[in-house]
């Protein structure tokens, strides 16, 4: 899992690459144990949570089951986010994908404290409403978004964390 806390810790967001997509084969549309290399998408879930410091758990605001990603594509937030973190540009947009669930927006706004970012989450819940609702997709119609300070120390993890675990799931 890769986890980026706000600065405080009160909002986290978790990224989990759950698994990968398997290749299929036949009618009953089982995994392909022919040798053909599986599809490159990994199954991610997205949650954004908070910290209830009364009790000292963590409580789902939004939990995302699952995202389709391209393994490139994780691969590209986690090199934006380091180009971020260096210093070489100001900030970094990333979507998702076509259907774009998520997008992850970060920079380093003018009067912004030295070593400090702002993140911007957006999840869009049309997908996951119109399965679990039976009700046409409307992409972009029911989108929350999130914003909060990061520290750039938490980037670098959650940047390592996102490699380490693409690299594990599309290695398998």
């Amino acid at each position: 899992m890769a986890d980026l806390p706000s600065d405080t810790g009160s909002l986290r967001l978790r990224l989990d690459a759950v698994t990968r997509e398997a290749a299929l084969r036949g009618p009953g549309l089982l995994p392909a144990s022919d040798g053909r290399p599986a599809s490159g998408r990994l199954l991610m879930t997205v949650a954004l949570d908070y910290l209830d410091r009364r009790d000292g758990e963590r409580w789902p605001l939004v939990h995302l089951p699952v995202v389709y990603v391209s393994g490139e594509s994780v691969r590209a937030l986690a090199a934006g986010l380091g180009d971020v973190c260096a210093g070489s540009v100001p900030g970094f947009a990333w979507q998702s994908g076509e259907e774009a669930a998520l997008g992850i927006q970060v920079g380093r706004p003018e009067g912004t404290p030295e070593g400090t970012f702002l993140a911007e989450v957006g999840l869009d819940l049309s997908s996951f409403l119109s399965d679990a609702a039976g009700t046409p997709r409307r992409p972009g119609a029911e989108l929350a978004l999130f914003r909060f300070p990061v520290a750039r120390a938490a980037l670098v993890v959650f940047a390592a964390a996102l490699r380490s675990e693409v690299e594990a799931r599309l290695a398998t």
